[in-house]
Parts: C-alpha cells; sequence; structure tokens
C-alpha cells in the first residue's frame, strides 16, 4: 500500500499504454502493408515500361540493322558490276582506237594521246562515282554508329532494370 492507489488504478495506465503500442504496431503494419503495395505497383509500371521500350529499340536496331545490310549489299553489288563494266569498256575502247588509229595514222604516237584523254575521261566518271559511294559508306557508318548507340542505351537499360529489381527487392526486405 505503498502509493495509496488501488490496484485497479495502477494498472489502468500500464493496459492503455499497451493497447495504444499495439494499436500504433497494428497501423504501422497496416501502413508498410500499404507502401509494399504501392512499391510492388510502381515496380510493375516500370517493369511494363521498361519491356516495352527494350523491344520498341530491339526492333527498331534490327530493321536498321537489316536495312543497312541490304543496303550495303546492294551497293557492293553495285560497284563490282561497275567496275566489272569500266573493265571491259577501257579493253574496248584500247582496242578499238588502237586499231583505228593504226589504219588511219600508222603511227601510235598520236593514238596515245587519244587513249591519254580517253584514259582521263574513264578515270574521271570513276571518281565520281568513288564519290557517290563514299558518301554512300559515310552515311552508312553513320547508321551503324547510331545503332551501336542504341545497343549500348539497351545494355543500360537492362542494367538499370536489374538494379531496380534489386533495389525492390531490398527495399521489400528492409521494409518487413
Amino acid at each position: 500500500m505503498g502509493c495509496g492507489r488501488s490496484k485497479l488504478s495502477c494498472c489502468k495506465p500500464a493496459k492503455v499504454e499497451k493497447e495504444r503500442t499495439l494499436e500504433l504496431q497494428e497501423r504501422l503494419e497496416e501502413q508498410r502493408r500499404v507502401l509494399e503495395g504501392k512499391h510492388e505497383e510502381a515496380l510493375q509500371v516500370i517493369q511494363a515500361s521498361f519491356e516495352k521500350e527494350k523491344e520498341a529499340l530491339t526492333h527498331s536496331f534490327q530493321e536498321a540493322k537489316a536495312a543497312l545490310q541490304e543496303t550495303i549489299a546492294g551497293l557492293t553489288s553495285q560497284l563490282e558490276a561497275f567496275q566489272a563494266k569500266m573493265k571491259r569498256v577501257e579493253e574496248s575502247i584500247l582496242r578499238r582506237n588502237y586499231k583505228k588509229h593504226i589504219q588511219d595514222y600508222g603511227s601510235p604516237s598520236q593514238f596515245w594521246e587519244q587513249e591519254l584523254e580517253s584514259l582521263h575521261f574513264v578515270i574521271e566518271m570513276k571518281n565520281d562515282r568513288i564519290h557517290e559511294l563514299d558518301k554512300r559508306l559515310i552515311l552508312m557508318e553513320t547508321v551503324k554508329e547510331k545503332n551501336l548507340k542504341l545497343e549500348e542505351k539497351i545494355t543500360t537499360l537492362q542494367q538499370e532494370y536489374e538494379d531496380l529489381q534489386v533495389r525492390a527487392r531490398n527495399q521489400v526486405v528492409v521494409s518487413r
């Protein structure tokens, strides 16, 4: 009988405190469940967004790669055909001019001057074509660089996605 209070009045504050503690724990647990649910929803939205972007980038990359390969193959075959045709034309012109020159003049000196002019013309044509092909190759290299950048971006996004998954798992573990 030290405090002069009855046993009921001493136990009530402890009981009220215990009830408050339980109530707070229940609220915290409910808040944790709500936060976990929101976190899971946000993670799913991020994952879906990542997958869509990844698919779009992959599709774009594949289309660009296929187009580049087609263009390169076309340019290569055009170049080979052009080179073969030019070689045949040069040989034909040389033979024809040589025979004509010998018939007309009997001396090959003037013939060689005409041949030089003809060769200069052919060389200029080839140079023009080569410049066109160089421009196309530069364009192809630019597209190739863009594709490489897209591949790097896909890799970066995949790493970020994996990091997000690890962080989400860690957050769930911490929140529990």
